[in-house]
């Protein structure tokens, strides 16, 4: 059944009821000429096999769900333990993500042409231990991970979603010790990542996903000696990240030839974590050693990094950048117990960078308790989240970054409970993710951000059962997700989700 409710309002009444309804962007062009029509660069960067020959005017129009049911995509691993899916994420030919049969172990899994064929796209470790494919991240048409295929070690690999589009990029460190790569990171439309290759230690690399083009870009602390580089973040076409010893703590820009420059150093004792880019800021939470989470804020030109505010009680959390702006958590108290923000508690706070511009946005549950925003996510220049005013339980609020345009979303279980939003994901104008509510368990809901648009898909798991939905990924025609029916535990589902008038289009 189509989800009427997903349906732009506009739509059916210009459509009058929708049944004949044609686009007409231009002079009442028809479906040939719109899949002719040329493709700007932004809408190739983001087409699958499902979506070729359809033009960018297509792809821009408001998008829908298009039944308010959902479908087990294949039962991968029948009976009830489930197959576990894990790390969906979306390639040139459909959906990747990691899952186990029960006979070859955890491998890479793909499920393109729709849902039509979902299958296991290599055994790349024959055996019930599996390759133990990890840290799936896409990057244009190529999903890469980290894998171990019983003889090069945990290397770095890609894949396309077809089977001979997985291949090994190159084997770092030959041998069964592998290079062990981690923080995967895409810089405009390059993959970084760490790697130990046996000789310079724990440096950085970069890759086009070619072997010839994945190479060491530098050695910040050369040698075999203890070690670590974290926190790579992409930020103004260039890559932060920390490294850190004994001695030193340094937070550093690499920028697109390779070179490093140091932005903020710390020696002795201190911890830089939280990097998150926002517009021209990186900002970044600094630990001095005296378990007090510090706010700051670092530029490029000069080379330069300012502390912004002090935070007692627990760290910040949850940073969001929305445009130039930092969103955040702050206020709370800390796991020992230390008081935190004693007149609002937690609560949601911005910075634009500079210490006048680092404010409490609403006091959504006034007093010490505090509204705790978390699940922070942007979509279409607005800000989501999910928080508890002490009146409604814990639901999905929205913000354009002041007081007055932070207001509830929808109260999806009234009276002080509330739903708990949890894995907020926004896809074409959507948010995704579950809630729990009375009668019907924790099951997937979907919002375009106002309470007239926020609709429930029908139960997957029955009555007051879970199905505990997480992971939504947008993959062609399909928002892909893992749930458990109650009866199996997870595996990969699917609800039909495109641009709305092709809901009534018979080949899609």
């Amino acid at each position: 059944m189509t989800s009427w409710r997903a349906m732009p309002v506009w739509a059916v009444l210009m459509c009058g009821g929708v049944v004949g309804c044609e686009p007409t962007p231009e002079a009442g062009a028809g479906l040939e000429e719109l899949r002719d029509a040329p493709r700007s660069k932004a809408a190739v960067d983001l087409v699958t096999e499902d979506e070729e020959g359809l033009s960018p005017w297509l792809l821009s129009q408001p998008w829908a769900v298009c039944s308010d049911v959902a479908s087990r995509v294949q039962d991968i691993r029948p009976g009830p333990s489930g197959s576990q899916p894990q790390e969906l994420a979306r390639a040139d030919r459909g959906l990747v993500f990691s899952a186990d049969d029960g006979v070859s172990g955890r491998e890479l899994w793909a499920s393109t042409a729709g849902t039509q064929r979902t299958a296991r796209l290599k055994d790349l470790k024959p055996g019930a231990s599996g390759s133990q494919p990890r840290d799936l991240t896409q990057v244009g048409p190529w999903v890469y991970f980290v894998a171990d295929d019983g003889i090069h070690g945990a290397e770095l690999w890609r894949t396309d979603g077809s089977a001979a589009g997985t291949k090994l990029v190159r084997d770092v460190r030959p041998g069964a010790v592998g290079s062990a790569p981690e923080f995967l990171t895409e810089v405009d439309g390059a993959l970084y990542f760490t790697a130990d290759d046996g000789l310079s230690g724990r440096a950085l690399w970069r890759s086009d996903g070619t072997e010839k083009g994945t190479a060491l870009v530098y050695a910040f602390l050369p040698g075999a000696g203890a070690q670590s580089l974290s926190q790579l973040t992409a930020w103004d076409k260039g890559l932060a990240l920390v490294s850190s010893d004994a001695s030193e703590t340094v937070l550093w820009w690499v920028g697109p030839q390779g070179a490093p420059r140091r932005l903020f150093s710390r020696e002795g004792a201190g911890v830089i974590f939280g990097l998150t880019a926002a517009g021209r800021h990186l900002f970044f939470l600094l630990d001095p050693g005296t378990e007090v989470g510090e706010l700051w804020v670092a530029r490029k030109a000069p080379a330069s990094a300012e502390r912004v505010r002090v935070f007692p009680g627990d760290y910040p959390s949850d940073l969001t950048a929305m445009d130039d702006v930092l969103y955040f958590l702050a206020g709370a108290n800390d796991w020992y117990g230390n008081p935190g923000d004693m007149m609002h508690g937690g609560e949601l706070w911005r910075s634009d960078g500079s210490a006048a511009g680092t404010e409490l946005v609403r006091d959504l549950w006034p007093g010490p308790q505090g509204s705790m925003p978390k699940e922070l996510v942007v979509m279409d220049g607005v800000l989501y989240f999910s928080a508890d005013d002490g009146a409604r339980g814990r639901e999905l609020w929205r913000s354009d970054g002041t007081a007055r345009g932070t207001e509830l979303v929808r109260d999806l279980e009234p009276g002080p409970v509330g739903s708990a939003p949890m894995g907020l994901a926004a896809e074409s104008g959507w948010l995704f993710f579950s809630a729990e509510t009375a009668g019907r368990g924790r099951e997937v809901w979907y919002s375009a951000g106002h309470p007239w648009v926020t609709s429930r898909l029908l139960d997957i798991a029955p009555a007051e059962a879970s199905s505990n939905p997480f992971g939504f990924v947008r993959a062609g025609w399909n928002v892909f997700f893992v749930a458990s029916d109650g009866d199996r535990d997870q595996e990969l589902y699917a609800v039909p989700f495109r641009p709305w008038w092709l809901c009534f289009s018979k080949d899609c």
